[in-house]
């Protein structure tokens, strides 16, 4: 009654894992992982008919202790509560990422960007001979692609100092958020007192990557607009689209920083392992 399936289970709820289990309990089947229910549904046409029946009910990201201390509860776009907050953030996001506008005015950015990793390869003679490892390249590319649309700023090159420490605290953030260790501490509450060092260690680790979000790059931002005043047909970035939105009140500081994070995770490392995959 205390521990359900957990003890069977575990921490790690792995895909492989869980087709495993559907080879032996089948298509549907619920996983009581202390005082949370999982259903787990491994068919496609089951799949369909869940989501089109319980679309909201499966309209948010479920959350945990952690992603609670990286989102602030929900105050950025991926795991807030699907409603009107979602509904705005959608909203905001849309124009400045989400338009065939932004292909073409970013288009040969990405198209330089490309360029140089591979003139970046051709560059090293070792590459022909003992091949090369191209995640760190690749890393950069997607990081210069993003804080291009972001911010309108790139980073010369893998050494710089800036693009060290972000990457090294988005790495380190991916790390704890993705890690099965604290999942004991999420399932069964009465166990969640042996997660304080790792819940203070993701609470610092989030209040450093703000602090540099906003001291690096949002209030750089901000900073450029005051001198250069923009309007609404000639915004350059992303960040000046979702800054507008904070001066009329639509959003808060807290959800500019959040939905910077998001990007950090979200459109950065997922799409770096995509690519990664399909040049492999």
């Amino acid at each position: 009654p205390v521990f359900g399936n957990w003890l069977q289970v575990g921490d790690d709820l792995n895909h492989r894992n869980l087709v495993d289990y559907a080879k032996k309990f089948g298509e549907v089947f619920l996983l009581r992982m202390g005082q949370r229910n999982l259903v787990v549904v491994s068919s496609p046409d089951l799949a369909k008919d869940v989501l089109h029946t319980q679309g909201v009910e499966f309209g948010s990201r479920t959350r945990n202790v952690v992603f609670d201390i990286f989102t602030g509860k929900g105050q950025d776009m991926v795991f807030t509560v699907y409603g009107e907050h979602w509904r705005k953030m959608r909203r905001i996001m849309t124009v400045p990422f989400f338009t065939n506008k932004v292909v073409q005015q970013y288009r040969f950015g990405w198209e330089d960007e490309a360029a140089r990793v591979v003139a970046d390869v051709k560059a090293n003679p070792e590459a022909a001979t003992n091949g090369t490892v191209l995640r760190k390249r690749l890393q950069l590319l997607m990081y210069n692609n993003m804080y291009r649309i972001m911010f309108d700023r790139r980073f010369e090159s893998e050494d710089d100092p800036l693009f060290l420490k972000l990457k090294a605290l988005n790495g380190e953030r991916s790390r704890l958020a993705q890690s099965f260790d604290y999942n004991y501490g999420d399932f069964i509450p009465i166990l969640r007192p042996f997660l304080r060092g790792y819940l203070k260690l993701c609470q610092e680790i989030k209040d450093k990557r703000l602090k540099l979000f906003k001291d690096y790059f949002v209030d750089e931002r901000k900073k450029f607009e005051s001198i250069k005043r923009v309007d609404n047909n000639s915004l350059k970035c992303a960040m000046d689209h979702i800054l507008e939105a904070q001066q009329k009140g639509e959003i808060n500081e807290d959800n500019v920083l959040y939905i910077v994070e998001n990007i950090n995770v979200a459109a950065i490392e997922t799409t770096l392992w995509s690519i990664e995959w399909g040049i492999a």
